[in-house]
């Protein structure tokens, strides 16, 4: 039975966390974001390059979803247009709910300092949601070891082959990179410097 599990998304933290870590399990969600098909493919890749098992969680969320990645209207709530309410705290807990059950024991997530713009990307969060799937039954613990660092700076010191980075999609707004999106600039930002 796996003991760490990685929530692996495709894009370029959760690769080189995957990298890095090394879990018994790589779990991707499709919640029913537009660029769910993508983040799919490019974690398979990732995973397989790797030796590590990988799972897909299938729940459609997009009608109540928000923003650009639900393809729905945004809010005023989030500071980027693909904002979505409570997107961490829904995959994390679909995540958990699944691994709990196969005698998991740590949930890793690719959360860095870039992310700490949105609530649910604080070191805060991570902390307040560790305990609570750790106060639940199976004693689940919450981890995103690179929190504290820039996504360049965590891909800089990890040192993952490029050709695994390849694999990787940020695109937030379609399977297919846009290249306009925040996180596909972001994307090529931190490739071009690293490499």
């Amino acid at each position: 039975m796996p003991e760490s599990v990685l929530l692996l998304s495709g894009g370029l933290d959760s690769a080189t966390l995957a990298y890095t870590h090394r879990p018994d399990l790589t779990v991707t969600v499709d919640y029913g974001q537009c660029c769910a098909d993508a983040e799919i493919q490019a974690s398979e890749q990732i995973s397989d390059q790797l030796n590590l098992e990988h799972e897909i969680i299938e729940v459609d969320c997009k009608s109540i979803g928000a923003g650009t990645m639900a393809n729905q209207r945004e809010t005023d709530l989030g500071d980027a247009p693909e904002w979505w309410p409570y997107r961490n705290q829904l995959v994390i807990t679909l995540v958990a709910m699944d691994v709990v059950s196969r005698g998991a024991d740590q949930l890793l997530v690719g959360a860095v300092a870039g992310d700490q713009s949105h609530a649910d990307g604080q070191a805060k969060f991570f902390e307040l949601i560790d305990s609570l799937l750790s106060f639940q039954e199976g004693n689940l613990r919450v981890k995103a070891p690179a929190i504290n660092k820039t996504t360049e700076e965590f891909v800089r010191e990890a040192n993952p082959p490029e050709s695994l980075l390849g694999w990787t999609h940020s695109c937030t707004a379609s399977n297919a990179a846009c290249g306009e999106c925040r996180s596909c600039k972001k994307r090529q930002r931190v490739l071009t410097r690293v490499y």
